[in-house]
């Protein structure tokens, strides 16, 4: 009977690992730029990799506080599949007062964008055919964010069922849900006059 039970338990033990199984679907930790990010120095803004350390994204003189940069890559993700996304960013300078993190389900001037303010606050909204739109009441006030120069935020969502959940360092911090994709491309954006880090991306099957 003993035999029985411990065979059990140990049944349960494993089908509980496959059920939180994860399935690595992209990773970059951004040793060399074999995922090919688009780089470049223009007027208002400067993308770099540096190889074995990090991704910078400068975005600088700008005319329009609003304008974003973005850094983004075609990631071949099921949105139908739960899912999760993950990174660590950190801020090196600019203003404190505007947003920067990630996006995701991206074409062209289309995309989700789950942000964080140095100041303290995040949110998260969409932008369509160039036109952000708030899918949380404005900037939310967030204990969990780190403020200030050197505040590193883990920012991760994840899509359970037609669920979203959103964290910033290991904290849930809402929950909602969301439209289908406009496309395939993940990555990065930061508004008006920031300097922000990268430090890796992890994208999973959940």
């Amino acid at each position: 009977m003993k035999k029985i039970l411990r065979f059990i338990v140990f049944a349960f033990l494993i089908s509980a690992t496959h059920s939180f199984a994860q399935t690595l679907v992209f990773e970059d930790n951004f040793t060399d730029n074999k995922n090919n990010w688009p780089q470049a120095k223009k007027t208002n803004s400067d993308i770099r990799l540096i190889p074995g350390r990090e991704m910078y994204m400068i975005k600088y003189k700008l005319k329009e506080t609003a304008d974003a940069c973005t850094s983004w890559i075609d990631i071949d993700l099921n949105e139908n599949k739960n899912f999760r996304i993950s990174a660590l960013l950190y801020k090196e300078g600019g203003v404190k007062n505007y947003g920067y993190g990630l996006l995701w389900g991206g074409k062209e001037d289309n995309y989700y964008s789950f942000l964080v303010s140095p100041g303290g606050f995040y949110s998260i909204g969409k932008v369509v055919d160039g036109i952000w739109q708030d899918l949380t009441p404005d900037w939310v006030a967030c204990d969990a964010v780190e403020q200030g120069r050197k505040g590193h935020n883990k920012l991760a969502l994840s899509k359970i069922g037609d669920t979203y959940h959103f964290e910033i360092n290991n904290q849930k911090v809402a929950t909602m849900k969301l439209g289908p994709f406009f496309g395939n491309k993940i990555g990065f954006n930061v508004n008006n006059k920031q300097k922000i880090m990268v430090d890796w991306i992890k994208v999973e099957y959940l």
